[in-house]
């Protein structure tokens, strides 16, 4: 089930938030409905799963539990091991099996299993959580509320990464409070911002690029698409941050603030910029329970501290790209993103200043160009866009290359979505309720002329 079809916005989300407004007044019912909610959104979209997800939730709330009796934090250790080692399994066996077969010249045989949805998601919650349990940061929680921290079905699917210490507090809280009116139009606002970012902007532009990328897998391009092609990073950034704004809307509407994820990314003005407003979240969790960790390892003398950063570094983006998916060109992607962060690094210390100008037109060049990559699934795929580059760009097809004309200059432009919700919330006026009305009406129509493209996202 996806945020932007039907059955989700006309079927499921209007009847969790009736069966939540006649929960909402007894406090012993509010968590429980919440994650039975959340449960049903999980089961809808992955039924075969569904009992991996509450085998996961029952066996890391039960270590929690053991080590706040035995402090023993060997046992958090091995659970979280377990973890990743679920994660590996659905996500990772079946590249590891085809790179050992090409290096022993043979083609070994694959599993043939499915990707749970949101497992990318949830694994990370598990551990962000029982980490800081070990580290003394976490408190112990009862199990509903661990559950619903797991599975709560905004960001199950695909984030934003929310800290337990972001949300667990909000649990349980009642929604329909004086002033609750201000929040749902706030929610509201998010809701059909997001719905704009995915289904007029992202989904117009994957209607033009898939086709070429699917070209671009088997043969080299022509008539200047490898130009359109080039233009990828618009697409994923106007459907993650279609989601993610989605995402906190639904959570507001259920009386849970989520972190936001973008911050205007494209605006940025150097690499490290770019990485302080994009994925937000996931930039949080690798820098604070992986890049953290290892620089504090000291493996080496002081004097080669910046050695261990830089290979901390390295390894942190890397994992980030592999994170993303079983793929070479995710790795490639994540380790030039590596190479450009300790560039910058390296440039702000001993480099002359630049125009900032200057700065943001090297950073959006480079996303752009790495993007080509994240999205090509393989090398000679991404060769065969930056070799179409050579062409003339196809200025002739302008009338039907809008999303790549709006794209950019909304991207360029406009601020982060909840600055633009802020301006459009700070004192809300009953034209607001009906334009919103009407902006999502027509965003409902639109949806219903065209396939649905699932969000990015979800794949990983």
């Amino acid at each position: 089930m996806l945020f932007n079809d039907y059955p989700f916005l006309l079927v499921f989300l209007p009847a969790a938030l009736l069966i939540y407004r006649l929960a909402d007044p007894y406090p012993g019912l509010r968590i429980g409905v919440q994650v039975a909610l959340s449960l049903a959104f999980y089961a809808w979209g992955s039924p075969f799963f569904i009992l991996l997800l509450i085998a996961s939730i029952a066996i890391n709330w039960l270590a929690s539990i053991a080590y706040g009796r035995m402090k023993w934090p060997a046992l958090l250790t091995l659970v979280i091991l377990v973890d990743i080692g679920v994660l590996a399994l659905f996500k990772y066996a079946n590249f590891v099996l085809a790179n050992v077969g090409v290096v022993l010249g043979t083609r070994l045989p694959t599993l043939d299993i499915g990707l749970p949805l949101g497992i990318s998601f949830f694994t990370f919650h598990h551990i962000m959580y029982l980490v800081d349990l070990k580290r003394g940061k976490a408190p112990l929680c009862p199990l509903d509320r661990y559950a619903l921290y797991i599975s709560f079905f905004p960001q199950a699917i695909a984030g934003p990464l929310a800290r337990w210490s972001e949300v667990m507090h909000q649990f349980g809280k009642p929604v329909y409070v004086p002033g609750w009116q201000r929040q749902f139009c706030v929610a509201t606002c998010f809701i059909a911002l997001g719905l704009f970012e995915k289904v007029v902007i992202a989904d117009s532009i994957a209607h033009l690029l898939d086709p070429i990328y699917i070209q671009a897998a088997s043969e080299p391009l022509g008539n200047g698409d490898a130009w359109l092609a080039f233009c990828f990073s618009f697409q994923i950034l106007f459907d993650f941050s279609g989601y993610s704004d989605i995402a906190i809307g639904l959570g507001l509407l259920f009386g849970v603030q989520l972190p936001y994820n973008f911050n205007a990314p494209l605006r940025s003005t150097s690499i490290q910029d770019f990485w302080q407003r994009w994925h937000i979240t996931l930039m949080q969790f690798l820098r604070d329970y992986v890049f953290y960790p290892l620089i504090n390892l000291r493996l080496l003398p002081r004097r080669w501290l910046p050695v261990q950063f830089f290979g901390a570094m390295l390894m942190t983006m890397a994992l980030c790209g592999l994170w993303h998916g079983a793929s070479w060109t995710f790795v490639l992607w994540g380790v030039l993103h590596s190479v450009a962060l300790v560039a910058c690094a390296l440039w702000r210390r001993y480099g002359p200043d630049f125009p900032s100008w200057l700065g943001w037109a090297l950073t959006v060049l480079f996303v752009l160009a790495t993007g080509v990559i994240f999205r090509a699934g393989s090398v000679e795929a991404a060769w065969h866009v930056f070799a179409g580059l050579l062409q003339p760009p196809p200025l002739g097809r302008g009338q039907h290359l809008w999303p790549l004309i709006a794209a950019p200059l909304l991207a360029f432009l406009l601020p982060a979505s909840q600055d633009i919700v802020a301006v459009f919330t700070r004192r809300p006026k009953p034209w607001l309720a009906g334009l919103l009305g009407i902006v999502l009406f027509a965003l409902l129509l639109q949806m219903g002329g065209r396939d649905l493209h699932e969000f990015v996202y979800f794949k990983f």
